[in-house]
């Protein structure tokens, strides 16, 4: 019999409802018990089998379901594992993940994530490269084995089904895809199998194809390492060390709508190149290392033989600094993770606000009461009081940062989220210091639209946001460079105003490439009258590049004449 169209959507919406619990209890009620190869690995099974923690974990999930918690429980229990897989990677492996060129993993909407696959603990080292949730497609014997299955179910994992049927993964498809739409990340292992000799092997085109169909990116990742960690097969596996190698986003934009097998192909296989090259070292990495080595010492960890060999070479110097970064890094985790848990229950704003009230603004207030003055001109009439509005300023110093949300608080009472150079989101307490205090990062010297896009839903929400169109500090002294013009896009689009903000003297408080700050010197905030100029494209087509930069201009001369340099009385 045909399955008509309307049965078969009715029968895809219904796979998109079911909560992963009820997807896998009907996977481990149709299933066949697992046969193991090895006498005691069988003999093991057959004991644990009969384990209270499974079904405690199964009744658990059950009343989740019931309560229509599932999602948020999901996430909660993720968060919660942010904390202590990543502590337990870092003390056991010295786990450690580098970036291509230095930029951060995605942080803004959902994607894909791929890896080359050695140890059944890949999830785990791929899940530490980001402070995203990932769903991870599994075999379905993963689900069958005793304790693994709740381990797997409670870290969001969800079946692939039984080789070779195709309703099974046209289920695992549709799951992956709502996942996808509520903006979550979807892991994949392309290989389907892992590697018992480390080679990298041909990759299923299931990831390319889920990528295109769902205007996703593909996050390429080589693992370095975890063969040794938890070797197939065993069971205790080593404190080697391990390394994730990521590269830069993937994205099919261009194949939407005309995907063939062929491209598929060709697009896996580029994919599998991908991760060849970052395990191979083969592309340029920027990081926080604990110990600086030359490029050809980089170059040459390229297997876990090439970390054994320079395992005897580490003094204490080495693992002092390592300790400090270890303990560090789990202070940041533990934080970004108690944000994220406050997200779900809608009370991170709230909080966030407590801390600048509460702590941030009276610490900025005695500094600028006794050690660096400041003077706040024009806020009071300029600033809107409500609704969207971008600020943009000069930018002499990183201390800019703290003073433009210090002056808007101080005068119109109200928040700053800005965009910052994400190299502040890989330092540990930094990160979690500028995420509480709004900040979210931007990819300079390149178009950051996810970032664009983000700070487009903040000003829809009638949020104030700063972009210094100079995009890096200048050296002061009245000097302002030339602006980009995203700023001026954005306001467009956004149909917001431009408050223009002249900075003096920061540069002499907090100097460029300082150390410290350099108290006695003032400095001085002020706004002027809305840029209205590019009004008039409202509701309008986007006006070619020259109109924008034309705008732009008239913006920065605007600041530049707001600056208070050799004018006493201003």
């Amino acid at each position: 019999m045909v399955t008509s169209k309307s049965e078969l959507e009715k029968e895809v919406d219904e796979i998109k409802q079911k909560t992963i619990g009820e997807w896998e209890a009907e996977e481990g009620s149709k299933a066949e018990e697992l046969k193991w190869k090895k006498p005691h690995q069988n003999t093991l099974y057959k004991i644990l089998k009969y384990n209270p923690i499974d079904p405690i974990n199964d009744f658990y999930h059950k009343i989740i379901d019931m309560l229509e918690l599932t999602d948020k429980e999901q996430r909660l229990q993720w968060w919660a594992a942010n904390i202590y897989v990543k502590w337990a990677m870092r003390a056991i492996w010295r786990y450690e993940a580098v970036y291509e060129d230095g930029e951060l993993f995605p942080e803004y909407g959902g994607g894909i994530v791929v890896s080359n696959h050695e140890s059944h603990l890949d999830p785990f080292f791929v899940g530490g490269t980001c402070n995203h949730k990932i769903n991870y497609m599994s075999k379905p014997e993963n689900f069958k084995t005793p304790i693994v299955r709740t381990l797997f179910k409670n870290l969001s994992a969800f079946s692939l089904g039984e080789r070779g049927n195709k309703e099974d993964v046209r289920k695992a498809w549709e799951y992956a895809k709502k996942k996808l739409e509520m903006g979550e990340w979807v892991g994949i292992f392309p290989e389907a199998t892992r590697s018992m000799d480390g080679s990298i092997g041909e990759f299923k085109t299931g990831a390319v194809r889920l990528a295109v169909e769902n205007n996703v990116p593909i996050v390429p990742v080589a693992i370095l390492g975890s063969a040794d960690a938890l070797p197939k097969g065993k069971l205790i596996g080593k404190p080697v060390q391990v390394r994730c190698r990521v590269g830069k986003p993937i994205y099919y934009d261009e194949y939407k709508g005309r995907l063939t097998p062929e491209i598929a192909r060709k697009l896996s296989d580029e994919l599998q190149q991908k991760v060849i090259d970052l395990k191979e070292g083969n592309v340029n990495f920027s990081k926080r290392r604990i110990k600086q080595k030359t490029p050809s010492e980089e170059l040459s960890i390229g297997s876990p033989e090439d970390t054994k060999k320079t395992e005897k070479e580490k003094g204490f110097k080495y693992w002092l600094k390592y300790l400090q970064n270890f303990f560090l890094q789990s202070i940041d985790d533990a934080w970004i993770t108690f944000l994220k848990t406050l997200d779900e229950f809608g009370l991170r704003y709230e909080f966030q606000k407590l801390i600048q009230h509460g702590l941030t603004y009276p610490a900025v207030k005695f500094i600028v009461d006794n050690f660096a003055p400041i003077k706040v001109m024009g806020y009071e009439e300029n600033v809107p009081s409500e609704g969207g509005a971008i600020i943009c300023s000069n930018h002499n110093s990183e201390w800019d940062v703290i003073m433009n949300a210090y002056a808007l608080e101080i005068s119109k009472k109200r928040m700053l989220w800005q965009m910052s150079k994400q190299s502040l989101f890989q330092i540990p307490i930094v990160n979690a210091w500028v995420r509480t205090h709004h900040a979210f990062p931007l990819k300079r010297g390149e178009s950051d639209i996810p970032c664009y896009n983000y700070a487009k839903g903040l000003l829809e929400e009638d949020k104030i946001v700063m972009i210094y169109p100079e995009g890096t500090t200048s050296s002061g002294g009245g000097e302002v460079l030339e602006g980009h013009t995203g700023a001026m896009r954005l306001a467009i689009e956004a149909k917001v105003p431009i408050i223009p903000v002249g900075i003096t003297g920061t540069e002499n408080t907090y100097p460029k490439h300082a150390k410290s700050l350099y108290f006695g010197h003032g400095q001085t905030f002020k706004a002027g009258e809305p840029f209205m100029e590019h009004s008039k494209y409202f509701d309008k087509p986007m006006p070619d590049y020259d109109e924008l930069k034309r705008l732009t201009n008239n913006l920065m001369a605007r600041i530049k004449d707001l600056l208070v340099y050799d004018k006493p009385n201003a």
